[in-house]
């Protein structure tokens, strides 16, 4: 008897898994790279909550990650510094519904001392993403990685448009 009813409870868990399937993937994005005349490039980030807020965190890690390997500096002079403007993070989570917008902004600020030149470019990108229905806490954690690169993704875009 005991036989049977491990082998039922067996199948019942097993059957459990089969059926939980993710709703949400990781995206794979293939980031353009950005190429500035300077020299040198700094990233600063303009951010108050950033102890506090674990999604702003994942954020600043993604944009270092993007900033480090795909923006590329080219010149002989003169330098790039990127200030991440106030991360801006709204999260809406009922029972059976979840949102997730991000607003990112950033300035793009090209300095050449020698020929006494600066360009600045502000670029904004607003992203967001909504599940309906039955998904775990790993859809959601997807989801707001997918609109986090979505959303550099999209800076990337108009900058190699407007540079």
């Amino acid at each position: 008897m005991v036989r049977y009813i491990i082998f039922l409870i067996s199948i019942f868990i097993f059957g459990c898994n089969l059926n939980s399937e993710q709703i949400v993937n990781i995206e794979k994005f293939t980031f353009n790279d950005v190429k500035f005349n300077a020299v040198s490039k700094n990233l600063y980030f303009d951010n108050l909550d950033s102890d506090t807020n674990t999604d702003v965190n994942i954020t600043k890690k993604e944009i270092q990650k993007w900033f480090d390997s795909k923006i590329k500096i080219n010149g002989l002079e003169g330098e790039l510094s990127i200030k991440v403007q106030p991360i801006k993070i709204k999260k809406i989570k009922k029972d059976d519904y979840y949102r997730f917008e991000i607003n990112l902004s950033m300035q793009f600020s090209e300095t050449n001392k020698v020929l006494n030149s600066k360009k600045i470019y502000n670029v904004n990108s607003i992203e967001f993403g909504e599940i309906k229905g039955s998904f775990t806490i790993k859809d959601q954690e997807n989801l707001n990685k997918n609109l986090i690169r979505k959303s550099l993704d999209s800076i990337g875009k108009k900058l190699i448009t407007i540079n």
